[in-house]
């Protein structure tokens, strides 16, 4: 896996096989680097509010169960989100899609300021959690980018450095408020905090709209298929990158194999009935919902984690807040490079053993995370075994987000933005339920855990073990049928 190449290697179809991470080299690189800035920023504007909540709730008299109400709004809204986006990947191209829901979801952001009560509170974060839908783009965008061998490290590297905006903004947001409240009041002081993620979010849309573009060939609304195969075109000696001539001279083009994995053109120009049978279609296939599943006990469990950890350091060790707060952010930060790391252990096992590889690699990485899971249930009475086995278990949850979408983009690539889209949505249905497991448990965080990890070890088993991507199974690993 080349990760900081001097040059970027495509394939027949003008997808990237290599990375130059140190590069913003139009327009792969550029493209990839865009989709994890922007879900980024926009996982900062939507989780602006709970780093300050409670200076807020001081002037608005809010209880907790508003605050915690707000915390589900802002989750629930972006299922709906999701679901709709990827149909609008698919006829308007990532890259509108992407500076839209920045552009739309920033100005209920810029509007926090407004609020006055717990009701405002609950409606103002369902709106903004419209922001959580940027994950949808931020995927499609990379899978039009690379290629198939890569791809499962192309949507880690986005999503998981995506994710750090989660991390970030409990940063930023307690600094900016500190700086505002050491010139005027409480009052005005969070709610002017809300004016600089508003925008760096605008900021954002602007550049992904005027800066980059959607595929290696060009404006989603423009191009056509640029390389068929077996054509000319296949064999030329410069392609057309967004109107840009890149000759041999520039980048070194190699006709990479696909290795037994194969993605189609996605539908661009589909009606509305249409989508909306395609939706049906994706829906009745058993291997989305075994995803979705998945997703749900990986992102799913990094929200409801998100949401506990701190609380499960403080009242298990009788921890100062800022304390226990610092060790529950090691849970978010480890996204540098945990989702990362699922990707390529992807990657790794496609390369060896194609799709079914794909589907090993998943099935390894989540079966840890279970055990893990289990594990920190018993070290909740030792806090160095108890932040060793977080880190543990953190890593895997994070990395099986990354092997997941190693295997999406393959189940249906024909309806690759209403798979993707369902899938995500996956992923805030786990966090919603979740959530509500361990508001059931209340305080009892060992039975909490205990249950989390056992599920997730059974779902693992039992759904990679039925899993079937492009008629591949991960049986075929040991009847040598996999390729």
């Amino acid at each position: 896996m080349q990760l900081f190449s001097k040059k970027i290697i495509i394939d027949q179809n003008g997808k990237a096989t290599n990375f130059r991470l140190q590069s913003f080299q139009f327009p792969h690189m550029r493209a990839l680097h865009f989709s994890w800035l922007s879900f980024m920023v926009a996982f900062m504007a939507w989780y602006a509010v709970p780093p300050i909540v409670y200076h807020m709730s001081e002037e608005l008299k809010l209880d907790s169960m508003e605050i915690y109400d707000s915390n589900l709004a802002a989750v629930a809204l972006t299922i709906a989100a999701r679901l709709a986006v990827g149909p609008l990947c698919e006829r308007f191209g990532p890259r509108r899609v992407m500076s839209g829901i920045l552009i739309v979801g920033a100005i209920p952001c810029g509007f926090t300021g407004f609020i006055k009560n717990g009701a405002g509170l609950i409606v103002n974060r369902a709106v903004v959690g419209i922001l959580g839908s940027t994950f949808v783009p931020c995927q499609f965008w990379t899978t039009q980018m690379f290629a198939p061998s890569v791809l499962g490290t192309a949507n880690a590297i986005a999503a998981g450095w995506g994710n750090l905006g989660g991390g970030i903004t409990y940063l930023m947001m307690p600094a900016v408020y500190d700086i505002l409240h050491s010139f005027t009041s409480n009052a005005i002081a969070w709610r002017v905090s809300f004016i600089p993620p508003t925008i760096i979010c605008l900021v954002v849309a602007g550049t992904d709209y005027f800066c980059s573009t959607d595929t290696p060939h060009g404006d989603w609304l423009k191009v056509r298929r640029v390389i068929e195969p077996g054509s000319e075109d296949s064999t030329a000696n410069s392609i057309e990158f967004g109107g840009e001539k890149e000759g041999k001279e520039n980048d070194k083009i190699e006709l990479a194999e696909v290795d037994g994995e194969s993605l189609d053109e996605v539908n661009r120009n589909e009606s509305f009935g249409t989508v909306i049978i395609g939706f049906l279609r994706v829906l009745c296939n058993p291997n989305v919902i075994i995803i979705f599943i998945h997703y749900a006990f990986s992102f799913g469990t990094e929200l409801a984690i998100d949401n506990v950890i701190g609380q499960v350091f403080r009242e298990k060790f009788n921890l100062p807040n800022s304390t226990a707060s610092y060790i529950g952010s090691i849970f978010g930060m480890l996204n540098i490079f945990s989702r990362i790391s699922g990707g390529i252990f992807s990657d790794f096992f496609a390369e060896r053993f194609h799709l079914p590889g794909r589907i090993f690699a998943h099935l390894v990485l989540m079966f840890w995370e279970g055990i893990f899971l289990i594990g920190f249930s018993f070290t909740l009475n030792d806090i160095k075994s108890s932040i060793l086995i977080m880190i543990c278990f953190s890593f895997f949850v994070q990395a099986v987000c990354g092997s997941t979408f190693g295997i999406v983009p393959f189940i249906d690539p024909l309806n690759n933005g209403k798979v993707m889209g369902l899938i995500g949505a996956g992923g805030n249905v786990g966090g919603l339920a979740l959530s509500l497991l361990f508001r059931q448990y209340n305080h009892d965080f060992e039975s909490a855990f205990l249950c989390l990890g056992c599920m997730t070890l059974a779902t693992a088993l039992i759904g990679n073990a039925l899993l079937r991507v492009q008629g591949k199974t991960i049986w075929h690993i040991f009847n040598g049928r996999y390729a």
